[in-house]
């Protein structure tokens, strides 16, 4: 079993680069933030630095509600948009550790998460931010929560309890939990759940007032990266992540089960259309199932590079958005595409919709507006 505390600190701020530091493969990106060194400022009592380069920053998350938008990236910096992504403002922000995801549960409300298990919450559409979660709480909260466990008896909660215990030793910021959440999903009636790097996993009730570990209910002995959390239209929630991991909740059994899978590489995204559900990530490799997740068809794609989104552009259209920065666009479900011919810019760590035929994307040189027009 992969353990937190036998695994590596490091600061990374895109899903894609922590497969691929784990991974072995050498990738780099100008302008990635360093960790933490023991001595320096504590990225998070510090905030986010203002600074009229925040545009250029390197972004890795973004999400879109009509015409707002929000960009989430290095060093904490957060920029929103107003008006459909043709201007950005940073925002204010409480820490200056690297934020990874970015989403919307309404409107105004939105949660935004990254490096030293940060989650953040704001209630203006990505203005002003609070911080609800960090490395520091997150550590108490797991500690204490399988502390209990373990003393009653549960064997698999003392393991976990002393990987938790070990990891913030490890810790470049002492008493600090290093590792980022990946993604948050919380549903109108304020349930939801926070995943997270080495199988962290958290649940909410309360709309993210408090929260509960539920590491062990994940199916996920191995302590995979869980990287995305998405809801289908009958409700059913799933969970992807490292070596072809797929799991639903089972609000029954109250835990994620197994979800078979034709495929055993990383999957970094979930999306839900309709009642189709894709799964996609590495190397251009995505799945696509229309009952539920008991089979699943693979998506012709024909590249090698990474799947950062995939998003619904009419009622019968998909958008394939690549690292490399190829928009492709399929109208049979994914058994054919076409590639939009977009100008490349910097490479992109993620995309939304924006209208019918603009797209806001996170690229490792700020937040950019990039309009296309589909055949």
């Amino acid at each position: 079993m992969t353990t937190l505390s036998k695994l590596p600190s490091w600061s990374l701020v895109s899903k894609t680069q922590i497969h691929y530091v784990v991974a072995g493969f050498l990738y780099a990106l100008v302008g990635l933030s360093e960790a933490v060194a023991p001595g320096t400022t504590d990225a998070l009592e510090v905030p986010a630095k203002q600074s009229a380069r925040a545009q250029k920053a390197l972004m890795s998350g973004i999400s879109a509600n009509g015409k707002r938008a929000i960009a989430v990236g290095a060093r904490g910096t957060i920029l929103y948009s107003r008006d459909s992504g043709i201007t950005w403002t940073q925002a204010s922000v409480p820490v200056s550790s690297d934020l990874a995801t970015v989403r919307f549960s309404d409107a105004d409300t939105a949660w935004a998460i990254g490096h030293d298990a940060v989650l953040l919450r704001s209630d203006d559409a990505g203005e002003h931010w609070n911080k609800v979660l960090d490395g520091r709480s997150v550590a108490i909260l797991l500690q204490s929560h399988y502390k209990t466990l373990a003393d009653g008896g549960q064997l698999e909660a003392g393991r976990i309890q002393k990987d938790v215990e070990d990891a913030v030793l490890q810790s470049a910021t002492p008493g600090v939990l290093s590792y980022p959440f990946l993604d948050i999903r919380i549903n109108e009636k304020g349930e939801g759940f926070l995943a997270g790097a080495f199988g962290l996993l958290l649940r909410t009730i309360d709309a993210g007032k408090t929260w509960e570990p539920w590491i062990e209910r994940a199916g996920n002995d191995r302590r995979m990266h869980l990287y995305a959390l998405e809801q289908v239209e009958n409700g059913s929630l799933y969970l992807a992540g490292e070596q072809g991991l797929i799991r639903r909740y089972d609000p029954v059994a109250g835990r994620f089960v197994v979800v078979e899978v034709p495929y055993n590489g990383t999957f970094f995204g979930l999306r839900a259309i309709g009642t189709k559900l894709i799964a996609f990530g590495l190397r251009g490799n995505a799945f696509i199932s229309t009952d539920d997740a008991k089979s699943w068809r693979p998506v012709t794609l024909g590249v090698t590079a990474n799947i950062v989104a995939t998003l619904q552009h009419a009622p019968n259209e998909m958008l394939f958005v690549m690292q490399n920065g190829q928009v492709l666009l399929s109208k049979d479900d994914g058994r054919s595409v076409t590639d939009l011919n977009v100008p490349r810019g910097g490479e992109i760590l993620g995309a939304e919709l924006l209208g019918s035929d603009q797209l806001a994307l996170a690229r490792v040189n700020g937040a950019h507006l990039l309009r296309f027009t589909s055949p």
